[in-house]
Protein backbone atom coordinates (compact mmCIF):
# COMPACT_ATOMS: atom_id res chain seq x y z
CA UNK A 1 0.00 0.00 0.00
CA UNK A 2 2.92 2.37 0.66
CA UNK A 3 5.31 1.32 -2.13
CA UNK A 4 5.33 4.70 -3.91
CA UNK A 5 5.30 6.91 -0.82
CA UNK A 6 7.85 7.53 1.90
CA UNK A 7 8.64 9.93 4.73
CA UNK A 8 8.10 10.00 8.45
CA UNK A 9 4.36 10.70 8.13
CA UNK A 10 3.80 7.55 6.04
CA UNK A 11 5.95 5.57 8.46
CA UNK A 12 3.38 6.25 11.18
CA UNK A 13 1.09 3.93 9.19
CA UNK A 14 3.61 1.12 8.88
CA UNK A 15 2.75 -0.98 11.93
CA UNK A 16 -0.80 -2.24 11.59
CA UNK A 17 -1.73 -5.26 13.69
CA UNK A 18 -2.29 -8.70 12.23
CA UNK A 19 -5.75 -9.39 10.86
CA UNK A 20 -8.21 -11.07 13.21
CA UNK A 21 -11.91 -12.00 12.99
CA UNK A 22 -14.16 -9.00 13.53
CA UNK A 23 -16.88 -11.10 15.17
CA UNK A 24 -16.69 -10.67 18.95
CA UNK A 25 -13.23 -9.09 18.74
CA UNK A 26 -14.57 -6.58 21.27
CA UNK A 27 -14.62 -9.30 23.94
CA UNK A 28 -11.61 -10.03 26.12
CA UNK A 29 -8.27 -8.39 25.33
CA UNK A 30 -8.13 -8.84 21.56
CA UNK A 31 -8.65 -5.13 20.89
CA UNK A 32 -7.02 -2.53 23.18
CA UNK A 33 -8.97 0.24 24.90
CA UNK A 34 -6.90 2.87 23.09
CA UNK A 35 -7.42 5.49 20.37
CA UNK A 36 -6.30 4.71 16.84
CA UNK A 37 -7.21 3.65 13.32
CA UNK A 38 -8.90 0.48 12.09
CA UNK A 39 -9.56 -1.19 8.77
CA UNK A 40 -12.07 -3.89 7.84
CA UNK A 41 -12.08 -6.40 4.98
CA UNK A 42 -13.77 -9.60 3.93
CA UNK A 43 -11.89 -12.52 5.49
CA UNK A 44 -8.83 -13.47 3.46
CA UNK A 45 -9.24 -10.76 0.81
CA UNK A 46 -6.93 -7.82 0.09
CA UNK A 47 -9.54 -5.20 -0.83
CA UNK A 48 -10.75 -3.10 2.08
CA UNK A 49 -14.38 -2.48 2.96
CA UNK A 50 -13.78 0.37 5.41
CA UNK A 51 -11.12 2.50 7.10
CA UNK A 52 -11.98 4.45 10.24
CA UNK A 53 -10.59 6.15 13.32
CA UNK A 54 -11.69 6.56 16.89
CA UNK A 55 -10.58 8.31 20.06
CA UNK A 56 -10.16 7.51 23.73
CA UNK A 57 -12.63 7.14 26.58
CA UNK A 58 -16.07 5.94 25.47
CA UNK A 59 -14.99 5.83 21.81
CA UNK A 60 -11.77 3.79 22.01
CA UNK A 61 -10.95 1.00 19.56
CA UNK A 62 -12.43 -1.78 21.67
CA UNK A 63 -15.72 0.08 22.22
CA UNK A 64 -15.85 1.18 18.59
CA UNK A 65 -15.60 -2.43 17.43
CA UNK A 66 -18.41 -3.31 19.83
CA UNK A 67 -20.56 -0.75 18.03
CA UNK A 68 -20.38 -3.02 14.97
CA UNK A 69 -22.08 -5.98 16.66
CA UNK A 70 -25.27 -4.98 14.83
CA UNK A 71 -23.87 -6.24 11.52
CA UNK A 72 -24.44 -9.76 12.85
CA UNK A 73 -28.11 -9.12 13.71
CA UNK A 74 -31.11 -10.35 11.72
CA UNK A 75 -32.26 -6.82 10.85
CA UNK A 76 -30.10 -4.07 9.36
CA UNK A 77 -28.74 -1.86 12.16
CA UNK A 78 -29.29 1.89 12.30
CA UNK A 79 -26.57 4.34 11.22
CA UNK A 80 -25.62 4.93 14.82
CA UNK A 81 -23.74 4.09 16.87
CA UNK A 82 -21.63 3.23 13.76
CA UNK A 83 -22.24 4.89 10.41
CA UNK A 84 -20.77 1.98 8.38
CA UNK A 85 -22.81 -0.73 10.11
CA UNK A 86 -25.74 -0.74 7.59
CA UNK A 87 -23.39 -1.16 4.63
CA UNK A 88 -21.29 -3.88 6.29
CA UNK A 89 -24.49 -5.67 7.30
CA UNK A 90 -25.65 -5.51 3.66
CA UNK A 91 -22.43 -7.06 2.36
CA UNK A 92 -22.71 -9.88 4.87
CA UNK A 93 -26.42 -10.37 4.10
CA UNK A 94 -25.74 -10.56 0.35
CA UNK A 95 -22.62 -12.72 0.45
CA UNK A 96 -22.66 -14.58 3.75
CA UNK A 97 -19.05 -13.48 4.24
CA UNK A 98 -17.02 -12.99 7.39
CA UNK A 99 -15.02 -9.87 8.18
CA UNK A 100 -11.57 -9.27 9.61
CA UNK A 101 -10.18 -6.22 11.37
CA UNK A 102 -6.70 -4.77 11.76
CA UNK A 103 -5.86 -1.85 14.07
CA UNK A 104 -3.18 0.77 14.53
CA UNK A 105 -3.26 2.32 17.99
CA UNK A 106 -1.48 5.56 18.82
CA UNK A 107 -1.63 8.47 21.24
CA UNK A 108 -2.01 11.13 18.55
CA UNK A 109 -3.97 14.36 18.89
CA UNK A 110 -7.48 14.17 17.45
CA UNK A 111 -6.66 16.31 14.37
CA UNK A 112 -3.52 14.29 13.65
CA UNK A 113 -5.35 10.98 14.04
CA UNK A 114 -8.03 12.17 11.61
CA UNK A 115 -5.29 13.31 9.25
CA UNK A 116 -3.71 9.86 9.36
CA UNK A 117 -7.13 8.34 8.64
CA UNK A 118 -7.40 10.58 5.56
CA UNK A 119 -3.89 9.58 4.50
CA UNK A 120 -4.67 5.87 4.96
CA UNK A 121 -7.76 6.20 2.78
CA UNK A 122 -5.94 8.15 0.08
CA UNK A 123 -2.97 5.77 -0.03
CA UNK A 124 -5.51 2.99 -0.58
CA UNK A 125 -7.31 5.07 -3.23
CA UNK A 126 -4.14 5.78 -5.18
CA UNK A 127 -3.03 2.15 -4.98
CA UNK A 128 -6.40 0.63 -5.99
CA UNK A 129 -7.91 3.59 -7.90
CA UNK A 130 -10.99 3.49 -5.69
CA UNK A 131 -12.02 4.07 -2.09
CA UNK A 132 -12.62 1.34 0.47
CA UNK A 133 -16.01 -0.06 -0.50
CA UNK A 134 -18.31 1.58 2.05
CA UNK A 135 -16.43 4.70 3.10
CA UNK A 136 -18.09 8.06 2.38
CA UNK A 137 -21.64 6.81 2.97
CA UNK A 138 -21.84 4.34 0.12
CA UNK A 139 -24.10 1.27 0.08
CA UNK A 140 -24.13 -1.97 -1.93
CA UNK A 141 -26.65 -1.90 -4.77
CA UNK A 142 -29.90 -3.58 -3.75
CA UNK A 143 -29.91 -2.22 -0.19
CA UNK A 144 -31.35 0.95 1.31
CA UNK A 145 -29.49 2.43 4.26
CA UNK A 146 -31.11 2.71 7.68
CA UNK A 147 -31.61 6.14 9.15
CA UNK A 148 -29.95 7.29 12.33
CA UNK A 149 -31.58 6.30 15.61
CA UNK A 150 -32.38 9.33 17.73
CA UNK A 151 -35.26 10.98 19.54
CA UNK A 152 -35.80 13.67 16.90
CA UNK A 153 -36.26 11.19 14.04
CA UNK A 154 -38.43 9.00 16.24
CA UNK A 155 -40.69 11.93 17.15
CA UNK A 156 -41.05 12.85 13.48
CA UNK A 157 -41.82 9.25 12.52
CA UNK A 158 -38.75 9.20 10.27
CA UNK A 159 -36.65 6.57 12.01
CA UNK A 160 -36.47 3.59 9.66
CA UNK A 161 -34.47 0.43 9.27
CA UNK A 162 -33.12 -0.17 5.80
CA UNK A 163 -33.07 -3.41 3.87
CA UNK A 164 -33.54 -4.83 0.41
CA UNK A 165 -34.66 -2.39 -2.28
CA UNK A 166 -34.96 -2.06 -6.04
CA UNK A 167 -34.53 1.71 -5.85
CA UNK A 168 -31.27 3.49 -6.59
CA UNK A 169 -29.97 6.62 -4.88
CA UNK A 170 -26.68 8.49 -4.60
CA UNK A 171 -25.30 5.97 -2.09
CA UNK A 172 -25.23 3.40 -4.92
CA UNK A 173 -23.28 5.62 -7.32
CA UNK A 174 -19.68 4.48 -7.75
CA UNK A 175 -16.98 6.55 -6.13
CA UNK A 176 -14.64 8.77 -8.09
CA UNK A 177 -11.07 7.84 -8.95
CA UNK A 178 -8.28 10.00 -7.54
CA UNK A 179 -6.94 12.76 -9.77
CA UNK A 180 -3.45 14.13 -10.20
CA UNK A 181 -0.64 13.40 -7.75
CA UNK A 182 -0.70 13.24 -3.97
CA UNK A 183 2.76 14.81 -4.06
CA UNK A 184 1.72 18.00 -5.88
CA UNK A 185 2.06 21.42 -4.23
CA UNK A 186 -1.01 22.62 -2.25
CA UNK A 187 -0.94 26.28 -3.31
CA UNK A 188 -0.49 25.65 -7.04
CA UNK A 189 -3.17 26.22 -9.69
CA UNK A 190 -3.14 22.54 -10.73
CA UNK A 191 -2.93 20.99 -7.27
CA UNK A 192 -3.99 17.31 -7.27
CA UNK A 193 -5.03 17.48 -10.92
CA UNK A 194 -7.74 20.14 -10.47
CA UNK A 195 -8.03 23.51 -12.20
CA UNK A 196 -8.19 25.88 -9.26
CA UNK A 197 -9.30 29.49 -9.40
CA UNK A 198 -6.69 32.13 -8.69
CA UNK A 199 -6.23 33.11 -5.06
CA UNK A 200 -8.80 35.81 -4.27
CA UNK A 201 -9.71 38.09 -1.33
CA UNK A 202 -12.88 37.69 0.78
CA UNK A 203 -14.98 40.11 -1.30
CA UNK A 204 -14.70 37.75 -4.29
CA UNK A 205 -16.82 35.16 -2.47
CA UNK A 206 -20.00 37.10 -3.32
CA UNK A 207 -19.27 36.60 -7.03
CA UNK A 208 -19.51 32.81 -6.73
CA UNK A 209 -22.94 31.59 -7.93
CA UNK A 210 -25.00 30.66 -4.87
CA UNK A 211 -25.75 27.18 -6.21
CA UNK A 212 -22.12 26.42 -7.14
CA UNK A 213 -20.67 23.35 -5.44
CA UNK A 214 -17.14 22.03 -5.37
CA UNK A 215 -13.87 22.06 -3.45
CA UNK A 216 -12.16 25.01 -1.77
CA UNK A 217 -8.94 25.92 0.01
CA UNK A 218 -8.10 28.79 2.36
CA UNK A 219 -4.69 30.25 3.17
CA UNK A 220 -3.13 33.19 4.92
CA UNK A 221 -2.29 35.75 2.23
CA UNK A 222 0.80 34.72 0.29
CA UNK A 223 1.56 31.63 2.43
CA UNK A 224 2.18 28.21 0.91
CA UNK A 225 0.69 26.04 3.65
CA UNK A 226 -3.09 26.10 3.93
CA UNK A 227 -5.42 27.02 6.76
CA UNK A 228 -8.34 24.84 5.67
CA UNK A 229 -9.58 22.49 2.93
CA UNK A 230 -13.28 21.85 2.40
CA UNK A 231 -16.14 20.96 0.08
CA UNK A 232 -19.79 21.82 -0.39
CA UNK A 233 -21.85 24.80 -1.53
CA UNK A 234 -18.99 27.21 -2.02
CA UNK A 235 -20.43 30.64 -1.24
CA UNK A 236 -22.24 29.45 1.89
CA UNK A 237 -19.26 27.47 3.18
CA UNK A 238 -16.76 30.28 2.64
CA UNK A 239 -19.06 32.84 4.27
CA UNK A 240 -19.34 30.51 7.27
CA UNK A 241 -15.56 30.37 7.57
CA UNK A 242 -15.30 34.16 7.31
CA UNK A 243 -17.81 34.56 10.14
CA UNK A 244 -15.39 32.74 12.43
CA UNK A 245 -12.88 35.58 12.08
CA UNK A 246 -15.13 38.06 13.90
CA UNK A 247 -16.74 35.51 16.22
CA UNK A 248 -13.56 33.95 17.66
CA UNK A 249 -15.34 31.81 20.28
CA UNK A 250 -13.58 28.52 19.65
CA UNK A 251 -10.02 27.36 19.02
CA UNK A 252 -10.67 27.02 15.28
CA UNK A 253 -12.07 30.58 15.16
CA UNK A 254 -8.84 31.90 16.65
CA UNK A 255 -6.76 30.08 14.03
CA UNK A 256 -8.76 31.75 11.26
CA UNK A 257 -8.47 35.11 13.01
CA UNK A 258 -4.70 34.82 13.41
CA UNK A 259 -4.31 33.79 9.75
CA UNK A 260 -5.87 37.01 8.42
CA UNK A 261 -5.79 38.41 5.83
CA UNK A 262 -7.24 35.30 4.21
CA UNK A 263 -7.28 34.25 0.56
CA UNK A 264 -9.58 31.74 -1.09
CA UNK A 265 -9.39 29.44 -4.12
CA UNK A 266 -11.91 26.91 -5.41
CA UNK A 267 -12.94 24.35 -8.02
CA UNK A 268 -16.55 24.31 -9.25
CA UNK A 269 -17.97 21.03 -10.54
CA UNK A 270 -21.76 20.51 -10.71
CA UNK A 271 -21.41 16.84 -11.70
CA UNK A 272 -19.74 15.56 -8.55
CA UNK A 273 -22.02 13.84 -6.05
CA UNK A 274 -21.49 14.64 -2.38
CA UNK A 275 -19.47 11.48 -1.79
CA UNK A 276 -17.27 12.35 -4.79
CA UNK A 277 -16.47 15.70 -3.20
CA UNK A 278 -15.76 13.97 0.11
CA UNK A 279 -13.38 11.54 -1.59
CA UNK A 280 -11.53 14.35 -3.38
CA UNK A 281 -11.45 16.52 -0.25
CA UNK A 282 -9.92 13.56 1.60
CA UNK A 283 -7.21 13.31 -1.07
CA UNK A 284 -6.43 17.02 -0.74
CA UNK A 285 -5.99 16.73 3.03
CA UNK A 286 -3.77 13.67 2.54
CA UNK A 287 -1.72 15.49 -0.09
CA UNK A 288 -1.17 18.49 2.18
CA UNK A 289 -0.07 16.15 4.98
CA UNK A 290 2.34 14.27 2.71
CA UNK A 291 3.89 17.32 1.06
CA UNK A 292 4.14 19.71 4.02
CA UNK A 293 4.20 17.13 6.84
CA UNK A 294 1.52 19.27 8.48
CA UNK A 295 -2.25 19.49 8.45
CA UNK A 296 -3.91 22.72 7.35
CA UNK A 297 -3.79 24.73 10.57
CA UNK A 298 -7.58 24.79 11.20
CA UNK A 299 -8.38 21.31 9.86
CA UNK A 300 -10.31 18.91 12.11
CA UNK A 301 -10.74 21.52 14.84
CA UNK A 302 -14.47 22.17 14.38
Amino acid sequence: MFENFSGWVVQQLAHWSDWQPLYECWRGNRIPSLPGLYRIRRAGQQELAYIGQTGAGNMNLKKRMGMLRGIYAVEMPYRDPHTAAPALWSIRHAEGCNFEVSILDGEWSTPWRKGLEALSISLYRYTHQRSPEVNFGRMPTGYQMSTANNARLTALGKRNRGGLTLALDNSHVLGIQPTGSLMSIPDRANWAGHQWSEWLPPEAILKIPQEAQGLYRIRSQGRKNLVYIGQGQLQARLKAHLSKVSRARRAQDLVFQEACPLEFSWVINPIWKEHHRLELENDLIASHLLVTEQLPSAQFMG
